[in-house]
């Protein structure tokens, strides 16, 4: 078995599995893409299901977006469609956990690759990436919301990226204190031959201190 193929195997265990963990803490009470949210993306609202009574409930609302995808040096080395659901859960101290879960597809940009920065700690990593690669990803950010009251019966934006769903579905006062309580892990496959590095995970989450603690692995990269 190639090192490229064990390692691609690796990493989907892990992001099953972080996958597997995160969907256990809403799945308990009985209920079943660092930011992938570009500034053009489009969207359109697919369905909603509202089961929220009381903090053993979840709401979830499910989306379509497409996205440009930035790299380490937050240049667009992918353009991304997604189907994004929003899941939401009350905590006992009024605040919510909202988790976005992504699944979609990629196509490449020309140019550099999504880890050819010269200051990340990932060691296995190239430089440059051809236009027109496709690939898959998968993976999701979970992070805490105050200061907002969740409404159900909300319309979200026709783009319905984070930012506008916490301002769609929890007002205006609500923060979304990404510094201080985010977590996320997202997987990026492709099988095109011309890669070198066909699997690259991205991965964060916030420090105990605050400020964002990344452990990226892997690229897309054909040199």
């Amino acid at each position: 078995m190639k090192k490229t193929t064990r390692s691609a195997l690796a990493l989907v265990a892990l992001l099953v599995a972080a996958l597997s963990y995160t969907a256990a803490a809403f799945a308990c009470d009985g209920h079943h893409g660092h930011d992938h949210d570009g500034d053009g993306a489009r969207a359109a609202n697919d369905s909603r299901f509202a089961s929220f009574h009381g903090s053993g409930d979840v709401f979830k609302f499910t989306t379509t977006l497409t996205s440009p995808d930035t790299g380490c040096g937050d240049h667009v080395w992918a353009n991304d469609t997604i189907k994004r659901t929003y899941i939401v859960k009350k905590n006992d101290d009024g605040s919510y956990r909202l988790t976005a879960f992504d699944r979609g597809t990629f196509v490449t940009v020309a140019g550099a690759s999504p880890q050819s920065c010269s200051n990340v700690e990932n060691t296995h990593h190239g430089s440059t990436v051809t236009a027109g690669i496709t690939g898959h990803l998968g993976g999701f950010l979970t992070e805490q919301i105050t200061g907002g009251t969740l409404n159900t019966h909300a319309t979200c934006a026709s783009v319905c990226d984070r930012a506008a769903f916490v301002a769609a579905f929890f007002g205006a006062s609500a923060h979304q204190n990404l510094d201080k309580n985010v977590n996320y892990l997202f997987v990026f496959m492709s099988q095109d031959p011309s890669l070198k590095y066909h699997v690259w995970l991205d991965r964060g989450h916030a420090g105990s201190t605050g400020g964002l603690k990344t452990v990226d692995r892997g690229d897309i990269a054909t040199a």
